[in-house]
């Protein structure tokens, strides 16, 4: 994981005359501060998660994904019964995680669809990576299942 939250603290995204790093930080989290959350959701984080909050705290990866403590929230109902929502996306879409064997998923809100993206949330960021942080394309070209 310290991989790969060093790949895209690091990165940074060209414009016209300059660059910016493709991560904007808005606060810092302290262990303290996921405890509190976990506990007060009642729910575990998964060991990616919690390293990546910790490391690089609430914020933007390039301005298409956003984490934030307020996007945290049970899933009540469904076929996500039980998981966590923990981020959102530029479209308003957001993503969460099962505690029960880490996988991530995609929720569409537009549709309204869900589908799992990746088995864990390193392989979620290094597939992230991969697709040079272009995630509306990503989630695009996958089928969603209603």
């Amino acid at each position: 994981m310290d991989k790969i939250t060093k790949t895209i603290l690091s990165a940074k995204r060209k414009r016209l005359l300059r660059s910016r790093p493709v991560f904007e930080r808005f606060a810092h989290v302290s262990e303290a501060e996921l405890s509190r959350l976990a506990t007060g959701l009642n729910f575990k984080f998964t060991l990616g998660l919690s390293k990546w909050l910790l490391q690089a705290g609430y914020g933007d990866i390039d301005e298409v994904l956003s984490f934030r403590e307020e996007y945290f929230s049970v899933i009540n109902g469904g076929v996500l019964d039980g998981c966590i929502s923990f981020a959102r996306d530029s479209d308003g879409n957001r993503y969460a995680f099962s505690p029960k064997d880490g996988g991530i998923y995609f929720i569409c809100e537009s549709k309204p669809a869900v589908v799992r993206v990746s088995d864990d949330f390193p392989s979620f960021l290094q597939e992230f990576i991969r697709r040079d942080f272009q995630l509306n394309d990503w989630m695009g070209s996958i089928s969603i299942a209603k």
